[in-house]
Parts: structure tokens; sequence; C-alpha cells
């Protein structure tokens, strides 16, 4: 854990200080624990696992494997600043991003590692903080960049993005790719991911996001049924436009990325939809919003 990111903690359960306690590599956290006065949680090669498994979207050995073995990871990092580049609105909101040269938190960054891989071709000297409720996505993109790349500015954390261990007023940028549409448990309108993001940025910080909205409301439920699970798309929730103006960010600028039919590269949702032939609509969405 960089020394940029390390008084950022607190205890998710008490709200107190957490005090670190353990071994260091040039200044940065190594193998500890982060500790208050009732809690702790452990430190394991820099990264704080703040015991999240239960939340959010998890996985199985078998996307570990696909990861890693498979080559996820790999292909990811080496195409970082091609793979997603083409597309202009991408493309424009990673460039603010690396314009700023400010410490980058990138939220619920899954197995994909949000922007951060785009973001760092542009900038490489800016320092990102990748964090994601699944402990296997931080643990496996660690090994792999240690193993890699020599690049000391990323660090990692595990922690659910609804109830984060981050201190109010504390972060300069936060970023999401897709990181906010994932929430599987969001609150009443949707609102605690966004509500948390904005709680933990400082008074003019950033947030630079790409979230979707699914269309087809239909052809979801369809799905849904076909496959015998309880359906937990919320039919009725507000855009995204809508809560980040209820929740008082500005909204600074706002560009459709694309549309287009859900795929089983996506999530097992897209596999389902894929295995009966229904198609689901996507639409996606850029925006630069600011904590005033």
């Amino acid at each position: 854990m960089q020394k940029c990111f390390q008084n950022l903690f607190k205890d998710p359960v008490n709200h107190s200080d957490l005090r670190y306690f353990g071994t260091y590599k040039n200044g940065n956290w190594d193998t500890g624990i982060l500790r208050s006065m009732l809690n702790e949680w452990k430190v394991i090669d820099g990264i704080p696992y703040f015991n999240s498994d239960n939340e959010g979207d998890q996985f199985s050995l078998d996307d570990i494997d696909s990861w890693v073995e498979g080559g996820r990871f790999k292909r990811r990092w080496q195409n970082k600043g091609n793979k997603y580049m083409s597309n202009n609105v991408y493309s424009w909101l990673c460039k603010q991003v690396a314009t700023l040269n400010l410490p980058i938190m990138e939220i619920s960054c899954g197995p994909g590692l949000g922007l951060l891989p785009d973001i760092i071709t542009m900038n490489p000297n800016v320092n990102c903080l990748a964090t994601d409720a699944c402990s296997s996505v931080v643990l496996e993109w660690n090994k792999f960049i240690s193993d890699k790349d020599a690049t000391e500015n990323i660090s990692f954390a595990s922690f659910d993005t609804t109830n984060m261990p981050i201190h109010s007023n504390s972060i300069d940028v936060i970023t999401s790719y897709i990181g906010l549409s994932s929430i599987r448990c969001p609150g009443e309108d949707g609102m605690k991911g966004v509500n948390e993001t904005y709680r933990v940025l400082k008074p003019g910080g950033y947030l630079f996001t790409i979230e979707n909205t699914w269309k087809d409301r239909k052809a979801i439920h369809e799905v849904f049924d076909l496959w015998g699970r309880d359906c937990w798309y919320r039919d009725n929730e507000l855009s995204w436009h809508d809560k980040f103006q209820k929740a008082n960010f500005k909204i600074i600028d706002e560009k459709l990325q694309e549309t287009r039919v859900l795929t089983p590269q996506d999530n097992e949702l897209g596999e389902i939809a894929y295995r009966f032939g229904i198609e689901i609509g996507m639409e996606y969405r850029a925006y630069i919003l600011r904590k005033v």
C-alpha cells in the first residue's frame, strides 16, 4: 500500500480510526494488520482485506483460472491503451482523469481492472488504488502485476463499495467502469454506492464513471423466468443522471458512449440470455461529476 493511501482507512463497523501494525517494504505496507479499538483486519502483501466476500459480484475457482491461466489478465494488461481507446468517449474520459495527475481510487474494479490500465498508459506516474469486494480479484491482480510489471503505482484493497472503510472527504478522484452498475444490493433508489462515493470524495473531488442501463425490461424478466432465478433487476430505478443529482453531485459533463446487446463475455446474465437466444439491449453513458 503506497504512502499516499495509508491514511485513508477507517473501521467499517464502528467508523473509528485504524492503525497499521506490520512490516514495510520501501515505505509501503507489506504484511500485518489494521487495528481499531475493537476490530482488526488483515493486510497481506500490502492489501487490506475487509471481509467483503459476501458482497457484490463474487467469482468461482473456474473464473480465477480463466483470468490467470486463460490469459484474461495478460491480454488486458498487454492491450492497455488499445482495447477500448477506439471509442472516442471512453478515450476522452480516460484522458480527463490522466490530465489531472491526482491519486485515483477505482471502485469495484473487477477482473478488467476498470479504467486504470488505460489511464496508466496516458499517465504512468499517477498513483492508483484498485478496490473490489471480491478478495480474489485484488489478490490475483496484485500477483500478476508484481510478476509482470515493476510499477509501484498501483495499490489494492478489498472492501464493499456500499460501506467503504474510507474516511469522509479524503479522496481526490474516484473512477468506475460499471462499478456502480454491478452493485447487487444498492439500497433504496439504487443510491447506497452513489452516496458512499460522494461521502468519501474531498470537497471539489471528481467522480469519472461509465455506467450502464439495461433497456429491454421484458426480455430481462423472460430470461430470469427461463433461468428459474428470482429477478434482481430493478424496473423502476432512477436513471444514473437522476441518482447523481440526488446525491448532490454537480454534473460537469455527460456523454453517450455506446448502445449494444449484452454478451456472454459481460456477465452470467449475458451467458444465460445467449443460451436462450434472447437479446438484452444496453446503454453506456460516461459522466464527469464533482462534489460541491
